[in-house]
């Protein structure tokens, strides 16, 4: 029915009838049977998978999503080479960090490494749920991390020492 294939009648024990052996009267009222438990099966299915979709979207109805949106304007910061700037969520009391990192590559000149975000640097975390709300504080927390030579006086670019990562600096706000 679905694919409008040809509809194979069946008596009550599920026998495939013969329909040299059963009366055309017979054979029609059987396929009008058939057709009609067909249908309501259908019927059947699409209202379950229909009940489905309304709890899904219940659930998630429920379930309260917020966002925290972030736009980085400038860091001001005398680093002297490349950087990078990381922000993120904590959580002062369980001592862990709740979202991922927003990675902002800057440059040793002090402008964002990819010029075509100048001013457009915008973070969003998502799915921030209820959970995260009730908490006793939320910090803001910035993380600046040099990238390059391990000492700044150092001008040899041929040493091995010249991608270097370590720690410059961090800054927090709590109370969000």
């Amino acid at each position: 029915r679905i694919l409008d294939l040809d509809l194979v009648v069946r008596d009550e024990d599920g026998n495939i009838l013969d329909p040299e052996q059963t009366s055309t009267i017979s054979l029609f009222r059987a396929h009008e049977i058939a057709s009609k438990q067909v249908e309501e099966r259908l019927q059947e299915e699409k209202s379950q998978k229909q009940n489905i979709d309304i709890n899904r979207q219940a659930k998630f109805a429920a379930t309260p999503s917020f966002a925290l949106f972030v736009n980085l304007k400038n860091v001001v910061c005398k680093i002297g080479e490349d950087a990078e700037v990381l922000m993120s969520l904590y959580d002062p009391l369980e001592s862990k960090f709740i979202s991922e990192n927003y990675l902002v590559r800057w440059s040793s000149c002090g402008l964002p490494k990819d010029i075509d975000r100048l001013h457009n640097l915008r973070a969003v975390f998502t799915d921030l749920g209820s959970k995260d709300l009730k908490r006793e504080k939320i910090s803001f927390v910035c993380q600046i991390v040099r990238v390059g030579r391990m000492e700044l006086r150092d001008n040899n670019t041929r040493k091995l020492t010249s991608g270097l990562r370590r720690p410059f600096g961090v800054a927090g706000t709590s109370g969000l």
